[in-house]
């Protein structure tokens, strides 16, 4: 899409290329239909619902294409112009448009923006349609229709472009900054809005408070600077505070520093350039002259680096604060939750307390009951059972033929254990009776360990204790082995 001019105060003209217009429109016939004016609608409800159709789409598009939601009748005219005819149309498409709020004239679009949300909508909900209502009323008696010069606002078109513009602010991380209206325009250049089409989606962002405007005097010029502050998603613009435009000035002196340094390094290089040429020239004078000249740049160079130095350093300490804020009131609320969930809770330090003695006093009873669980039941001695265990070997020692040497006292250190008495391996008439000498060393072995494990209370030398009797009181045994 190209622009033309028609004359010299004339408004640009917008050329579309061919692939802007639908296949439709190589339709010399059917054309002829669309460019024609309305007939009366129940004469042919289909075609009018479909010509009617068409001419919206093709006004929205070309809204869409030029990148700006103003529109008038004289300028589709110019522009939907098909071989030497200009369609007639418009006027009934237009006034439709109207009817059912798809167009809105430029006028009452743009009303300055009320201060309170609640004003807002009145004005848009109730001063709004009645102007309006009384509008056409008086176009009906005056017999009079749409003004074909007068700019209206395709609202579809705006809201998409509020919808797009959004998602470029939210992709350039740039929410609830402060961004100057140069800035924008940078930032929406290759993003098909024309300055006229942004500034009335901003209008329109304004006034659904999804961004807030500002206009600051400018120092030295008449116009104002316009502060833009778009807000997160889901939130209410909210106006400039003293400190974001504090910050705001700030890194527009560093931004001007910058460029000052930048064009000062510049003019320090070309000035000793010139002086290495006047030498080379033999203009002593001359160099003498640029020389000084490169020392003026440079000490100029050198204060606007300690400014710089000194605004940084300032913005440096405000972000700092800024941070430090919101620490702190991420600690407020932190330390309010926590205060609420133990008040929520009803958890306070003598319950606390009152807790741990009470679990302490349970685990003390606890440990009593496992100890009364514990504790053996039986009333039975340990003597006695020691002494039944004694006579139950002593039989078996007596089916066995094996003699128990006599038991020395508990305290001596060596005690005398049962042994079976051998007899010596020359002498021809011992045997060894029912059971093998290797069983006879095992059954001994057994009985060495009962024994020991016997606590012999009584004195050693009391055989009764064990029921038996010594080797030397059974002469009889050693000749039955």
């Amino acid at each position: 899409m190209s622009r033309k001019s028609v004359g010299p105060n004339a408004q640009p003209l917008f050329v579309l290329e061919e692939s802007f217009y639908p296949d439709t429109w190589q339709n010399d016939s059917r054309m002829g239909v669309l460019l024609s004016e309305f007939r009366v609608r129940s004469i042919n409800p289909e075609n009018y619902d479909s010509k009617m159709k068409f001419w919206k789409e093709m006004i929205r598009n070309y809204c869409e294409h030029k990148g700006c939601g103003a529109v008038s009748i004289v300028e589709l005219k110019r522009v939907f112009k098909r071989k030497g005819t200009i369609p007639y149309c418009l006027q009934t498409v237009f006034e439709e448009m109207l009817r059912e709020g798809q167009l809105v004239g430029r006028g009452d679009f743009q009303r300055p923006v009320q201060d309170s949300w609640g004003g807002w909508a009145v004005d848009l909900l109730v001063k709004r349609p009645l102007g309006w209502g009384f509008g056409k009323v008086k176009e009906k008696i005056v017999g009079g229709g749409v003004d074909e010069g007068a700019e209206f606002v395709c609202m579809e078109v705006v809201k998409g472009q509020s919808v797009a513009l959004e998602k470029l602010i939210q992709k350039e991380n740039i929410l609830n900054v402060l961004l100057s209206m140069e800035g924008l325009k940078d930032l929406v250049k290759d993003s098909g809005f024309t300055d006229d089409g942004l500034e009335l989606v901003l209008h329109h962002m304004t006034c659904q408070q999804r961004v807030y405007t500002e206009k600051l005097p400018d120092e030295g010029h008449d116009h104002k600077r316009v502060l833009l502050k778009f807000a997160a998603p889901g939130a209410k613009a909210q106006p400039i505070t003293d400190i974001e435009r504090s910050i705001y000035n700030l890194e527009q002196t560093e931004q001007n520093l910058l460029k000052m340094i930048d064009k000062l390094e510049q003019d320090v290089s070309g000035a000793l350039l010139l002086v290495k040429q006047n030498i080379a020239q033999g203009k002593k004078q001359v160099a003498k002259s640029n020389l000084k000249k490169k020392h003026l740049l440079e000490k100029n160079l050198e204060k606007k680096m300690n400014v710089l130095d000194n605004v940084q350093t300032m913005l440096s300490r405000i972000h700092d604060t800024q941070t430090d804020r919101n620490v702190i009131e991420a600690y407020k609320i932190g330390s309010n939750a926590l205060k609420n969930a133990f008040a929520n809770s009803g958890i306070t330090l003598d319950t606390v307390d009152d807790t741990l003695a009470e679990m302490k006093e349970i685990m003390e009873q606890q440990d009593e009951m496992q100890t009364m669980i514990s504790t053996p039941q039986t009333d039975i001695d340990d003597l006695e059972l020691e002494q039944e265990l004694s006579d139950l070997i002593d039989m078996k020692l007596a089916e066995n033929h094996i003699a128990v040497q006599p038991v020395q006292p508990a305290n001596d250190v060596t005690p005398v254990l049962p042994s079976v008495q051998q007899e010596p391996k020359t002498s021809p008439t011992v045997s060894a009776g029912p059971a093998t000498m290797a069983q006879l060393n095992d059954f001994d072995k057994e009985i060495e360990k009962r024994l020991a494990a016997l606590k012999m209370d009584a004195p050693s030398h009391d055989l009764s204790m064990l029921g038996g009797t010594s080797f030397a009181e059974r002469p009889e045994d050693a000749t039955t082995h």
